[in-house]
C-alpha cells in the first residue's frame, strides 16, 4: 500500500522545457482523489516550490532547499528549517563569491543575489517565482552579516572549474551534494531530502514503507533510502538507479504521470 508519493521537481516533476504536463497533473489528481498524499521534495527555494505545487496540484506539505526547510505551502509559512552553523557559513561565503560562480545564496527565508549572479541567471534561469523575490547587492556577505542573517544553503553553478569544493568540503558542520553533473549545493551537516521526507510522512501520519519516492540526482539519494518504494526516473545517474526498486520512464516521456499510476495500481492490489 502506497499513501504517500515525494517528487523531485527538476529532471522528475518537470520535463526539460521546465513545465508540469497535463499528463502529470492528471496522475497528480487522480491520486489525490484515491488518498493519496503527494507531495515536492525538491531543492528550490520556498518562492518557487510553493508555486510548483499548485502548479501540479500537490498536497500543502513542501520540503524545500534540498530538505532544509519544510513548508507549508498553503499560508506559505516556513514550519522548520536548518540553518549552516558558524562560523562556517561565513567561511562558504568568502570561498564562493568573486569566482565568477553563479551562486544563489538562501539566508534564512531571503534569496540573495550579487551582480555577476544576477546577470547570468537572467539568462540561465528564467524562473519569475525566483527572482521576483529575490535581492541584488553588490557584497553579500556584508548584507548577511549587517541583517543578522543565517545561511541556509549556497548553490552553485556556470563554472566548474572555479568550485572550491575541496575547501568547502573541509568545513565543519556542513554537507556537499549536487542536483546535476553541473552544479553543487551546500546544506547544514545532516540535512537532506530523506530526512525531511521522514518528518513530512509523520506529520501526515504515514509510516515511510508506505511512501514512495521518485527523483533522478544524487541530492535524492536520501529521500529514496528512507522511502519504501523508491522509483529512479529513467534519466537518472546511475548511483540513484542503483538505490531504486524499480525505474520509470525518463522526465521526457511522462516519467513521473508513470510512476504515480503503477504506485496507485500497486496500492489497490
Amino acid at each position: 500500500m502506497i499513501k504517500l508519493i515525494a517528487l523531485d521537481l527538476d529532471g522528475t516533476l518537470l520535463n526539460p522545457q521546465g513545465q508540469v504536463t497535463h499528463q502529470t497533473k492528471q496522475a497528480i489528481a487522480q491520486a489525490r482523489r484515491a488518498g493519496v498524499r503527494v507531495v515536492l521534495n525538491t531543492g528550490r527555494p520556498v518562492p518557487e516550490a510553493i508555486w510548483f505545487a499548485r502548479e501540479a496540484g500537490c498536497d500543502e506539505l513542501i520540503s524545500c532547499l534540498g530538505g532544509a526547510a519544510l513548508v507549508d505551502g498553503t499560508s506559505g509559512g516556513v514550519l522548520r528549517r536548518w540553518d549552516i552553523p558558524e562560523p562556517s557559513g561565513e567561511r562558504a561565503l568568502e570561498l564562493c563569491l568573486g569566482r565568477d560562480i553563479e551562486l544563489m545564496l538562501f539566508m534564512g527565508e531571503e534569496i540573495v543575489l550579487d551582480p555577476f549572479s544576477k546577470q547570468s541567471l537572467l539568462r540561465t534561469y528564467p524562473y519569475p517565482a525566483f527572482h521576483d523575490n529575490a535581492v541584488t547587492v553588490s557584497d553579500p556577505l556584508a548584507y548577511k552579516r549587517e541583517r543578522g542573517l543565517p545561511l541556509t544553503k549556497i548553490h552553485g553553478d556556470y563554472n566548474r572549474e572555479a568550485y572550491p569544493l575541496r575547501e568547502l568540503a573541509a568545513l565543519p558542520g556542513l554537507e556537499l551534494t549536487a542536483s546535476n553533473d553541473h552544479d553543487f549545493e551546500l546544506v547544514p551537516a545532516g540535512v537532506d531530502k530523506g530526512r525531511t521526507l521522514a518528518l513530512l510522512a509523520l506529520m501526515y501520519g504515514i509510516p515511510l514503507e508506505e511512501c514512495a519516492a521518485v527523483g533522478d540526482s544524487d541530492n535524492d539519494l536520501a529521500m529514496l533510502r528512507v522511502a519504501g518504494h523508491p522509483i529512479a526516473m529513467g534519466n537518472a545517474s546511475g548511483a540513484v538507479k542503483e538505490q531504486a526498486r524499480w525505474v520509470t520512464a525518463s522526465n521526457g516521456e511522462e516519467g513521473v504521470a508513470r510512476a504515480i499510476l503503477r504506485c496507485l495500481e500497486q496500492s489497490e492490489t
